[in-house]
């Protein structure tokens, strides 16, 4: 039987395919698991901030510092501690990657930010391409199982 999207409206079709399995199974007996069909806490977007924080503190711990402000010249100015917000944004141009305009890719799914909207499989090919690298550099990133991108994962390697 392939997955089945469970509601309250079609849990008697449910039973009518179960039933039908279970006739047509040799040894009598069906295993069944459920899971809630959405991303959980941790979609993309959700997990991709958090692995901003991570980043953040090894970019801080390594010395990454962001300028105050830019001279006319454009010369730095003074420094400030790197923020995830920081992290956020150079990572999301780096891998995420700009539209026909330049402007970065969004990492919402709808609003009023600017910018197109990045796919799922483009956010989803962002957050591999950041773990290669912050496992290049040691650094140690959340990844819970129940998450839309541990799903997806998973999905890609079948």
């Amino acid at each position: 039987m392939k997955d089945f999207p469970l509601t309250k409206h079609n849990i008697q079709q449910l039973m009518t395919e179960l039933q039908k399995e279970l006739s047509e199974c040799d040894g009598g007996t069906l295993i069944i698991s459920a899971q809630e069909a959405g991303t959980g806490k941790w979609g993309m977007a959700r997990l991709w901030r958090a692995w901003m924080t991570t980043t953040a503190e090894f970019m801080r711990g390594n010395g990454v510092t962001m300028p105050l402000y830019f001279k006319s010249n454009g010369e730095p100015y003074g420094s400030r501690q790197f923020e995830p917000q920081d992290a956020h944004e150079l990572f999301t141009r780096q891998w995420l990657g700009v539209d026909e305009n330049g402007e970065r890719l969004s990492w919402a799914k709808s609003g009023n930010e600017s910018g197109r909207k990045a796919t799922k499989g483009e956010r989803f090919i962002a957050m591999l391409r950041h773990e290669t690298w912050a496992i290049d550099k040691g650094i140690t990133l959340l990844k819970p199982r129940d998450s839309e991108y541990e799903k997806l994962t998973k999905q890609q390697e079948e």
